[in-house]
C-alpha cells in the first residue's frame, strides 16, 4: 500500500491504514475516507451485488488471503516479536488497526474497556495489571469485524469504504447470538495469551443471563461453537505480533464454564458459516432498503463522529 496520510501536528508521513502517528501520536483523520454519500448505500446493496453474492463462493484459499491481509496491515510490527506482552508494545501493534485512548466521557463506568467503530476506549480508573488484557480483548473483537468486513470486499470484490464499514458492524451486532459468539472469542483470547491474569467470562456470562429469557440454548451452543472456530483465526493473526505468556490451560476449556460440548467444526463448516450470515444479511438489507438504509446511515454518522471528528 503506497498511499500515505499526512500528521497534521508533526507532518510525518503515515500509512494510510494508520490510524495513529507513528512519530507522535496524534490521531491520523482521513477525511476522504469517511465522507458519507447515500449513493454508496445504493451501490453496494445493488441488483448486481446480490446477483454476484448468490453465485459467489467462499473458498479455503481465499479465506487465507483473508486472514493475510489482515496480518498485512500490521505488517511493519512483525520483526518485533516481544518475548513479553507489556502495553507500550501492545500500543505499537495496535496502532495500523484501532486507535486508543482513554473514554473521557464517563459513558461506561462499569466496564474497564470497551470497543466501538474501530476504536479502543479504557476506562481511566483501569487497574495497570489489567490494561494488557483488556487491550488484547478489544482487539480480538476488533478482528473478528474485521475477518467479516475483508470477506464482504471479497466475495463483492469491492474496495472498503464506509458504507462496508457499518455493514460490517451491523452484520456482527445484529442480534445476541453473534454478540454472544464474539464475546466468546475476545475472552478465549484473553484467556490463550495472558492466562495468568485471565479473569472468566465475565461479559459474556452477563451477555446471556442479561437476555437467558429471549435465548434459545440450542442457539446459544451453536454461537459459541461458531466462535471458537473464528477463535483460531484471531489467535493466528495476533500470534504473528505477540507470544502467548505461558502454556494455554487447555483443561480449563469452555464447556467446564458453561457446560456445552464446543467441538471443533470443519473448515468447509465455518466458511459456510461465515458466507451465509453475510448472504443472509446483505439479502435482508437489499429487501428493506427503505428502512435500512437510515439505520445504516446512522452507522455511518457513529464512524464519522468516533473517527473524524474527536480530537
Amino acid at each position: 500500500m503506497n498511499d500515505k496520510i499526512i500528521c497534521s501536528k508533526c507532518g510525518q508521513e503515515n500509512p494510510i491504514n494508520y490510524t495513529s502517528c507513528l512519530n507522535c501520536n496524534n490521531r491520523l483523520k482521513n477525511s476522504s475516507y469517511y465522507e458519507y454519500d447515500y449513493k454508496d448505500f445504493y451501490e453496494l446493496f445493488s441488483e448486481e451485488n446480490k446477483t454476484i453474492l448468490e453465485h459467489a463462493k467462499l473458498t479455503d484459499t481465499a479465506y487465507d488471503t483473508i486472514i493475510n491481509s489482515i496480518i498485512e496491515i500490521g505488517s511493519e510490527n512483525i520483526h518485533k516479536i516481544p518475548e513479553i506482552i507489556n502495553t507500550p508494545t501492545l500500543l505499537t501493534i495496535l496502532k495500523p488497526y484501532v486507535h486508543v485512548s482513554y473514554d473521557e466521557t464517563g459513558g461506561h463506568p462499569d466496564y474497564l474497556s470497551y470497543y466501538s467503530f474501530n476504536n479502543i476506549f479504557l476506562n481511566r480508573d483501569i487497574p495497570e495489571a489489567l490494561k494488557n488484557s483488556a487491550l488484547l480483548h478489544e482487539f480480538a473483537h476488533h478482528l473478528c469485524n474485521e475477518i467479516v468486513k475483508q470477506t464482504i470486499m471479497h466475495l463483492l470484490n469491492h474496495e472498503k469504504n464506509l458504507t462496508i464499514e457499518s455493514f460490517a458492524w451491523y452484520l456482527t451486532l445484529q442480534n445476541n447470538y453473534l454478540k454472544i459468539a464474539n464475546e466468546f472469542v475476545a475472552h478465549r483470547v484473553q484467556e490463550y495469551f495472558l492466562p495468568d491474569t485471565f479473569g472468566g467470562y465475565t461479559s459474556l456470562i452477563k451477555l446471556i443471563e442479561e437476555n437467558k429469557d429471549n435465548l434459545d440454548n440450542e442457539k446459544i451452543e451453536t454461537a459459541i461453537i461458531f466462535g471458537n472456530s473464528l477463535t483460531e483465526d484471531v489467535i493466528f493473526i495476533i500470534e504473528q505480533f505477540v507470544l502467548r505468556q505461558s502454556s494455554f490451560p487447555e483443561s480449563t476449556t469452555s464447556h467446564e464454564i458453561f457446560g456445552y460440548d464446543i467441538p471443533h467444526i470443519k473448515l468447509e463448516n465455518k466458511l459456510k458459516s461465515v458466507y451465509t450470515l453475510i448472504f443472509e444479511t446483505f439479502n435482508y438489507i437489499y429487501n428493506n432498503k427503505v428502512g435500512m438504509i437510515d439505520l445504516l446511515y446512522d452507522l455511518d454518522k457513529n464512524y464519522i463522529e468516533f473517527n473524524y471528528t474527536h480530537p
